[in-house]
């Protein structure tokens, strides 16, 4: 474990942080690549990406604010203050509030420019996936994020000095499993899955909607073996699956909806039908009226014929 890389001066360069920029970085540039390869401008990565940085580091900060409001009661200022306890940074961040900020940042920039929000946002999706890879190692590194203990052979014992050791003397544990771990091999699952699923032609948002739904996935499963304070759960769920619940049925039926409308020939058929029997059914009422006018010429000949014979008669 090093939580801390180096040092200079006061200023502290942490494992943590240093492995969330690195996931910033490497996501950028390969978004960057597959935007080129999409025939999208590149500059938008790079315009997207500064926001999307800043709105993922306040929406992972306020996230852990809002969960742990009881360490700032006493000193509000602790919440933005990087200058603490001698030393330079922002302790505190999940992950979940980090996502749903980036998200939130990228949809409104493309509101406001006006560009097509899904394109990009598919461009963008694998580096979700190695990023999650990326800062989940800075965790462990870290010794924060940790699981609950285990006796099993996969278990890490962590040192003393970092909260994941903390936890594991005060429990009296041998080991603790390495949650951390867990979910950035699933993270590096999810993004080597988008990038073999882009390969494959589908309807626009399918790659950022696949990713929302296998991380809802990975992050309900694993947060089975994360420890978490009483606070933090409802009854037996934390507060993270609860919201994995919510975005899995949302981006789930997202992409049943666009599959059932874009993907089903059935439907096509049908449609296709329909609007043959549209078009087919003026030129039948034509027919209809040509025929009546035809019967009625028959009549007015034979009326014709009959009122001649009469006058020869008479």
């Amino acid at each position: 474990m090093h939580p801390e890389i180096f040092k200079i001066g006061k200023l502290v360069i942490h494992s943590y942080g240093f492995m969330l920029a690195l996931s910033f970085l490497f996501g950028i540039w390969l978004a960057t690549t597959r935007a080129k390869r999409s025939n999208l401008n590149p500059n938008v990565i790079s315009d997207v990406g500064f926001w999307i940085i800043i709105s993922a580091i306040l929406g992972a900060r306020f996230y852990y604010v809002i969960l742990h409001f009881e360490e700032f009661k006493s000193n509000l200022t602790a919440i933005i203050n990087p200058f603490q306890g001698g030393s330079v940074g922002i302790g505190g961040l999940v992950m979940y509030g980090g996502v749903i900020g980036a998200v939130l940042a990228g949809f409104l920039f493309f509101r406001l420019k006006k560009l097509p929000f899904l394109p990009y946002a598919d461009a963008m999706a694998p580096a979700v996936g190695f990023g999650i890879f990326l800062t989940r190692i800075g965790c462990f590194l870290n010794g924060c994020c940790y699981g609950m203990p285990t006796k099993s052979w996969f278990g890490i014992d962590f040192p003393p000095i970092s909260p994941a050791g903390h936890y594991q003397a005060s429990s009296s544990a041998t080991a603790l499993i390495p949650s951390q771990l867990i979910l950035s091999v699933g993270g590096l699952i999810i993004g080597i899955t988008i990038l073999l699923v882009s390969k494959r032609k589908s309807f626009p948002g399918f790659q950022f909607y696949l990713t929302v739904v296998m991380y809802a996935i990975l992050r309900f499963s694993v947060d089975f073996t994360r420890f978490y304070e009483p606070s933090e759960r409802i009854a037996t769920l934390s507060h993270n699956q609860i919201v994995c619940i919510i975005l899995f049925v949302i981006f789930l039926g997202l992409i049943l909806k666009n599959f059932i409308t874009t993907a089903d020939p059935a439907l096509v058929s049908v449609k296709d039908e329909a609007s043959v029997s549209q078009k087919s059914t003026p030129p039948m009422k034509e027919e209809k009226g040509n025929h009546t006018e035809e019967v009625s010429q028959v009549e007015a000949s034979r009326e014709d014929a009959t009122s001649s014979d009469e006058d020869e008669t008479a």
